[in-house]
């Protein structure tokens, strides 16, 4: 995935793709300004800048599973530092990457676990980047706080700001 300023554009597209045995991609949460249909079985969905939202894509072949990754990400904002992945256009923000069977189900069920208690899209980016890390060191990660998301990206706004 490469990095790098997003070029002027005012959604961020995400292919969707279904064909039997070789490919499924599905919005795990997020809510899209438009959808359109995408090729035979598949969509495309936009979001407003700052929007996040997650999805899962998965690539298999007459051997099984090739690829299973589930990304969330959020949408670009023109001019700001983003990451190219796979199906997203331009970029996005890379807020959590699992790539595997064992992390991807590690991460949905962080996920599902979330979603019975807050809105996931509410969800402060700060935490998503927090359990991205706790996947990848296989670590239990601590409990969602708003408030204290709140607080600290207050008190970084206050120090920016001097």
């Amino acid at each position: 995935m490469e990095t790098g300023l997003v070029p002027s554009c005012p959604l961020t597209r995400v292919r969707l793709r279904e064909a039997k045995l070789k490919a499924r991609d599905r919005l795990v949460f997020g809510v899209p300004v438009k959808r359109f249909p995408f090729a035979p079985g598949g969509e495309l969905v936009c979001f407003v800048p700052g929007q996040v939202f997650g999805f899962v894509r998965w690539r298999g072949d007459g051997y099984g599973t090739q690829t299973w990754r589930l990304v969330v990400c959020q949408a670009a904002d023109t001019g700001t530092e983003m990451t190219k992945i796979p199906g997203v256009e331009p970029a996005a923000a890379l807020l959590l990457h699992a790539f595997g069977k064992t992390r991807v189900v590690r991460a949905l069920t962080m996920i599902d676990g979330l979603k019975n208690q807050h809105e996931l899209p509410d969800i402060a980016p700060e935490y998503w980047r927090h359990l991205h890390l706790c996947i990848e060191q296989n670590i239990e990660p601590d409990a969602y706080d708003a408030t204290g998301f709140k607080a600290l990206r207050l008190a970084q706004e206050l120090r920016s700001g001097l």
